[in-house]
């Protein structure tokens, strides 16, 4: 089956306003940074930088909240919040949700899920990953990775895959 028959393909399928509604009203205090970093968030920009695809779109910068990398999903409390940078590289606002689980915390055969939809294996990192895009309208579906309505990362951010994450250190021999 190709990528358009998949259901997160579509705008208009996923989970319903009864099932998102509870996600929103837990993550609406998020649109202030600084409220997501009293919660326990913490930027990625210098780990991580922003992540894009110039064919698919713009994804953002992530701020994860490290304690809720574990292996019970939930829909409330995501392990990320998701936000489209500004062309000075400021936060422009929360855009997406993004549910992670560490592939060594995952001991499973089926990947985790949350809305009926599986995660999938992030492309690099050992992580489990679902987007759920609940702040800004996502044409390539409500689960895609990126989304062609964000901004590509702007100048002076670092770039995930290109800038970051740096190579971890060789050490010498002893």
């Amino acid at each position: 089956s190709g990528a358009h028959t998949h259901p997160s393909a579509h705008p208009e399928s996923g989970p319903g306003a009864s099932e998102l509604a509870p996600v929103l009203l837990a993550t609406a205090a998020a649109q202030d940074v600084a409220a997501a970093e009293a919660l326990g968030y913490a930027s990625t920009r210098d780990t991580l930088g922003c992540f894009q695809d110039p064919d698919r779109g713009g994804m953002g910068l992530h701020y994860v909240n490290s304690a809720l990398m574990d292996d019970k999903p939930d829909a409330r409390h995501p392990e990320a919040f998701v936000y489209e940078l500004a062309a000075d590289g400021g936060v422009a606002g929360l855009v997406a949700l993004e549910y992670i689980v560490p592939i060594e915390a995952w001991h499973q055969s089926a990947p985790p899920e949350l809305f009926g939809t599986p995660y999938h294996k992030h492309a690099t990192l050992p992580l489990w990953v679902l987007h759920l895009w609940v702040w800004k309208s996502n044409l390539d579906g409500i689960f895609a990775d990126f989304n062609p309505a964000v901004r590509q990362c702007p100048a002076g951010v670092p770039i995930f895959g290109r800038d970051l994450p740096k190579p971890a250190p060789t050490t010498p021999g002893r």
